[in-house]
């Protein structure tokens, strides 16, 4: 992109004084010609850079030229250095985006943004977890179209070509916004379900569609009301995994829990994981199925062979 190859040149003239168009030509991965383009756009906007013919010609950025970093406060340079940072810890930072953040940081004498520190991957995470983020990542910023299987909430598995528009990480997951071309229409691709192992960027490119806004509050039509009491001793779970305004404090000690969710078997075993300090008390059919795998591990246990 422009601002960042006109920054780039500002920087190697400054660690240098002159260069040839070739040399910069070279270092960019550009033409002579746009080399020559830039320059000039960098003297139109009061940079102090000229050009020279002959032995000796090139490039030049006048003696004693600085970047002034005056115009921005320390507090919009330490944002722009943890925002590059966090960029990093999403991986969809490349080598270029790296190496400016780098200079960057020396230009603000900020070489890092200790105060802040993100990590989007999970424990344990597979390596073609990050080699297929970089290969959605690739094909969202070139515009290529991806074709995977995806498996949906209940386990169904279907075969998918999508033109991706916009990675996006919401509450504690990734998501692919992406145009459908099997179904028509946008869709929201959460980055486990799909198969990495069938994932596969297509060499075409695609006309970028108009993102439309996302609808903050489709999710919850048709919603299911959930209401829990846990046992005292789910005090640090109950704080951890809930919104505060969803936590009720009982006079027993208990805590009751009031919200609305669309109730899935992943759901359902989610609630069965906090065993005997949860008691669900609507809707019924919750109730009931947490009753009979309560009663099945029992069941399993009571006829089980003692080890000896």
């Amino acid at each position: 992109m422009q601002p960042q190859r006109l920054f780039e040149i500002v920087y190697l003239l400054m660690d240098r004084g002159t260069a040839t168009t070739g040399e910069l030509a070279r270092k960019l991965e550009v033409s002579e010609r746009t080399v020559r383009r830039d320059v000039d756009a960098l003297s139109a906007a009061g940079v102090p850079v000229y050009m020279t013919r002959g032995k000796g010609g090139g490039v030049h950025l006048m003696d004693g030229y600085v970047l002034d970093r005056s115009v921005l406060s320390e507090r919009e340079q330490d944002d722009i250095m943890a925002a590059l940072s966090a960029l990093n810890r999403t991986g969809a930072s490349d080598e270029a985006s790296d190496e400016t953040a780098a200079r960057l940081g020396r230009l603000f004498q900020r070489e890092n943004a200790d105060w802040l520190d993100m990590d989007f991957s999970f424990w344990g995470a597979p390596p073609n977890y990050r080699a297929a983020f970089d290969t959605i990542r690739d094909a969202v910023i070139g515009r290529h179209p991806l074709s995977f299987a995806y498996f949906d909430a209940a386990g169904n598995r279907t075969e998918r070509t999508v033109e991706p528009a916009q990675l996006m990480f919401k509450e504690s997951s990734w998501y692919l916004r992406a145009w459908c071309r099997e179904r028509d229409a946008w869709r929201l691709f959460k980055l486990f379900r799909i198969d990495w192992e069938t994932l596969e960027t297509l060499p075409e490119t695609f006309q970028a569609h108009e993102l439309p806004a996302l609808d903050e509050g489709g999710h919850m039509r048709g919603a299911d009301r959930l209401v829990m009491r846990f046992a005292a001793q789910a005090e640090s779970r109950v704080r951890e995994e809930f919104a505060p305004e969803t936590i009720e404090r009982e006079a027993d000690g208990s805590w009751l829990v009031t919200l609305a969710c669309h109730i899935t078997e992943r759901t359902q075993y989610y609630l069965l994981s906090f065993g005997p300090l949860l008691e669900v008390i609507e809707p019924p059919d919750v109730r009931r199925w947490l009753q009979e795998q309560a009663e099945a591990v029992a069941r399993i246990y009571s006829q089980a062979t003692r080890p000896t």
